[in-house]
């Protein structure tokens, strides 16, 4: 019942927001326009998570006062940032530069604010998984250049919807609640990319994506009860895409390829509810 309601009452608003602004940018595409495309592509998942944020949460803030507060300036950072990418002369090795600044001052907002980590554990951590973002985040804007099709938006949808029962185990129900917000807003780009048929998500969605889907994570591990190596499951689980790359190259029919992509993305993130489960047991009440 509680996901029911959830999808009830936050899931439809963030989805319906990011379909609308997806629709302005695709007249951007027509207009010859991909840089505006783009950054409405990404501006389209951070607003719709910012409208089911504040829906869930009752805020949404310019001065946040606790961590989950951050994770809509996060995602709005990201989506109007991401602009950068799209100068074509941008070297690669700056884009990691910026992508590492830029995930190391929002891991650093998550962080800072604890009262359980030393200063020195603050630090370590804070580096450790900014690290770990660049290259989640640099893997899913590289996928999503190559895949253009309605099962990158799904794929994703689909972690944060296990991500979503992972944080309810793990004693949370809000960020549970967001992490829902996030599939919802992923599945409107889902329905949108489909009617497209082909759609980029990089260098704009991907980084949001990657930015909300840490976010999110992070505040469990250090606010709730997920495991880290729940998290870490979760946080690879959209990489997973890649295989079909591999799958690619031995010829194989293309259903065949978007059920191993599928599944090899469904697995590792079930697998990170599963040592949830395992460390943390079902949930015996709500939260």
């Amino acid at each position: 019942m509680f996901f029911i309601k959830s999808a009830l009452v936050i899931g439809l608003p963030p989805a319906v927001s990011s379909l609308l602004i997806l629709l302005v940018a695709s007249l951007a595409s027509k207009r010859g326009q991909l840089w505006l495309s783009r950054l409405l592509t990404g501006l389209a998942v951070a607003v719709g998570y910012s409208i089911g944020h504040r829906i869930a949460t009752g805020t949404l803030t310019l001065v946040p006062h606790s961590s989950e507060q951050w994770l809509p300036l996060l995602g709005l950072a990201v989506g109007v940032l991401s602009a950068i990418e799209n100068f074509p002369k941008l070297p690669k090795w700056l884009g990691l530069i910026w992508k590492y600044l830029l995930g190391f001052a929002g891991i650093s907002a998550l962080l800072l604010p604890s009262t359980v980590l030393t200063t020195t554990a603050k630090v370590a951590w804070i580096f450790a998984l900014s690290i770990a973002a660049t290259l989640v985040w640099s893997g899913l804007d590289a996928f999503a250049e190559r895949e253009a099709s309605p099962l990158l938006p799904f794929s994703w949808s689909l972690v944060a919807a296990m991500g979503s029962a992972a944080l309810f185990i793990a004693h949370s129900a809000v960020l549970s609640q967001l992490s829902g917000v996030l599939a919802a807003t992923l599945g409107g780009t889902f329905v949108f990319v489909a009617l497209q048929r082909k759609w980029s998500l990089a260098k704009g969605a991907a980084g949001v994506f990657a930015i909300l889907l840490f976010g999110i994570g992070v505040n469990g591990i250090f606010y709730a009860d997920l495991p880290l190596f729940s998290a870490i499951l979760i946080w690879l689980s959209p990489l997973a895409s890649w295989v079909r790359t591999l799958i690619e190259t031995k010829g194989l029919p293309a259903w065949a390829q978007v059920i191993s992509q599928l599944s090899t993305t469904f697995i590792l993130a079930a697998c990170g509810v599963g040592f949830a489960v395992y460390k943390l047991g079902l949930p015996q009440g709500g939260y």
